[in-house]
């Protein structure tokens, strides 16, 4: 058996184990950081993904901070339109009355993991010590700590890794945090979410529009959300003929005002139902439960569904940290998981910046340290979450009642409104 040895191994090659890395290294720690990935090295592992990721103000603030080139974003959040299907309470959130260029940006997770992945290959050539060594196309299958001063990974691939602290970043369904007794409470909502990217081809009515504004619409069977998108998604083909199908993708193009990014949260038959309508009565479905505000629906991708849980690993009593997914994984109602798992990176880093010993690394106390000081951001967005999604996803007629009321007040409270602009920027 190879035993390899580190200061820090990350479990997971997604974007939040990647970015955790990208993050460890660039603060110039002087600890040798090992990343565990399935995947290889040259092979993306949200390639054929198009989720579209919602971005706080401060999460690009604190992107750069981590050495992430920011130029990569090309679409922003102006504006914020909040409304209730059935009711005429509504409220607008604006960058423009915050003060700022944008509430938030928008990014495919595509394109934000071919960022974080160069960003950590040049942070890691670039050092003049060999700080990084990437494990690829292994999986971790247990982890052994019976000596707190050296635990150790076992992979697959027969290779043994001793760290003096392990993270996990491998997501919301691990069989590993099974094996080493970490406890998942799961709540399922019930729903899928159905995603595409969709294309409008003619502008909604004047007084719902702003350049680049983002839709969130309550309806009794979930929230269905549209985030403004610049980049123009492969059309889906109508015809087995490549070229007649380029030129197809070419037209409807030409024709699109505005891309957007679709997340439509139903129940599991209605997800099912969906998917297999043809693009026109996908596209019509759309228009029949969204209504006009972002206009009319001409243009929709590939449709992409999976299932909406709350799942919380309970990592209190482990040696191991958890972070990202694989601490909390939230319904998208709100688009705050991406924000949090950025801000589970910061305070990592920033506790391990301040150990007056490297020997601390990992310690039961460095990690308790970690687990309080994010304990209240971390409930505070879960409750936030289920408040909405259980507030508005039905159609009881007390709360359809309040509801409207609620917006309507809300829109028209500018200090409460101000307070949930700050919110949605990522500010606590």
């Amino acid at each position: 058996m190879t035993t390899l040895q580190t200061d820090i191994v990350v479990v997971g090659g997604g974007v939040v184990g990647a970015l955790l890395c990208q993050a460890l290294l660039h603060a110039q720690l002087e600890l040798h950081v090992t990343l565990v990935t399935n995947s290889a090295a040259d092979t993306p592992v949200y390639g054929d993904d198009i989720r579209a990721l919602a971005l706080s103000h401060d999460t690009l603030s604190q992107l750069a901070a981590m050495g992430l080139d920011t130029h990569f974003i090309k679409s922003h959040i102006e504006q914020i339109h909040v409304s209730d299907r059935g009711n005429i309470g509504q409220t607008r959130l604006s960058a423009h009355e915050q003060g700022v260029e944008a509430l938030g940006y928008v990014t495919q997770i595509s394109v934000l993991e071919q960022v974080i992945n160069h960003a950590l290959h040049t942070s890691a050539t670039d050092g003049d010590d060999e700080l990084f060594t990437l494990v690829e196309q292994a999986q971790c299958i247990d982890i052994d700590t019976q000596n707190t001063a050296a635990k150790y990974c076992l992979l697959d691939n027969g290779i043994r890794i001793q760290a003096r602290a392990i993270i996990l970043a491998d997501g919301q369904v691990s069989r590993l945090k099974n094996t080493i007794g970490i406890a998942s409470n799961v709540t399922d909502y019930g729903q899928y979410g159905v995603v595409a990217m969709v294309g409008i081809d003619r502008l909604g009515p004047t007084r719902y529009q702003q350049p680049l504004t983002a839709f969130e619409r309550f309806t009794e069977h979930g929230p269905l959300a549209l985030l403004p998108m610049s980049l123009a998604p492969k059309l889906d083909a109508q015809s087995s003929d490549s070229n007649k199908s380029d030129a197809h993708d070419m037209r409807m193009h030409s024709q699109i005002k505005q891309y957007y990014s679709l997340v439509w949260c139903t129940n599991q038959s209605r997800a099912t139902a969906l998917q297999g309508l043809s693009n026109e009565d996908f596209l019509q479905a759309l228009q029949d439960e969204f209504g006009d505000r972002a206009g009319r629906f001409a243009s929709v991708s590939t449709r992409q569904s999976f299932p909406l849980k709350l799942t919380r690993h309970d990592d209190t009593h482990s040696p191991v940290l958890c972070i990202g997914n694989a601490a909390q994984a939230l319904h998208p109602i709100a688009g705050q998981g991406f924000n949090l798992a950025v801000r589970d990176i910061a305070g990592v880093v920033a506790s391990i910046s301040t150990l007056s010993e490297r020997s601390h690394l990992g310690s039961c106390t460095n990690w308790q340290a970690i687990r309080a000081s994010r304990a209240s951001d971390r409930n505070t967005i879960v409750s936030a979450t289920n408040t909405l999604l259980y507030g508005f996803s039905n159609n009881h007629c007390l709360l359809s009642y309040a509801r409207a009321k609620g917006l309507t007040a809300l829109h028209l409270a500018k200090p409460i409104k101000k307070r949930l602009a700050k919110m949605a920027m990522g500010y606590r």
